[in-house]
């Protein structure tokens, strides 16, 4: 029974975390809160993602299946990949956001896919999103969690967003650019 209710939690928590980003698994990934939308150059921001793909893999026979290393939990069927150690987060003028996927007007745009996280302008580098201190615990049924400290950049002032850089979000060696400049959650100000 309580491999059952893991499953259930762990479909549970992936479809809310897709449903509040949008749909596709490319979007099972998005900035869940920032601890402030704005700043001059130099404030600190801490920033915390949200991933409904990162449960450990599944181990055990059918009907026992728990994360691997944990006793129960949710867990990722189908897969002996360990979930990413990072996302890196750059982040782009808003207006160009909009642009990334040719989508304005909706909440996530189409990924685009690049080697590495974007560097070069426009887009500026943040740094990578990983872990908490101590990992993430699946037995508590909640998404896993990435998490960055960074300081705003001297850049510009104006309105950015943020771009997430998923190494296993596209096929074969490229990653993914993940954004929605629509949703202010995904938004930075710089004054």
């Amino acid at each position: 029974m309580r491999s059952r209710t893991s499953a259930l939690v762990a479909a549970a928590a992936a479809l809310l975390v897709s449903a509040a980003l949008a749909a596709g698994a490319h979007a099972a990934v998005g900035v869940e809160s920032v601890s402030r939308h704005g700043g001059a150059p130099g404030t600190p921001v801490s920033l915390t993602l949200a991933c409904g793909f990162c449960f450990p893999p599944c181990e055990g026979p059918r009907g026992e299946r728990h994360p691997k290393g944990f006793e129960h939990g949710p867990c990722m069927l189908g897969t002996r990949e360990d979930p990413p150690s990072w996302f890196g987060i750059s982040i782009l003028p808003r207006a160009r956001a909009l642009e990334l996927g040719d989508c304005p007007g909706r909440t996530v745009c189409p990924p685009r896919t690049t080697f590495a996280p974007p560097h070069r302008a426009p887009y500026a580098f943040l740094g990578r999103a990983v872990p908490p201190p101590g990992g993430n615990d699946p037995e508590s049924g909640k998404p896993p969690r990435y998490l960055l400290h960074f300081e705003v950049p001297e850049l510009r002032p104006g309105a950015y967003a943020f771009v997430i850089w998923c190494d296993v979000c596209a096929a074969g060696r490229k990653g993914a650019l993940i954004s929605a400049p629509a949703s202010p959650r995904w938004r930075l100000t710089i004054r």
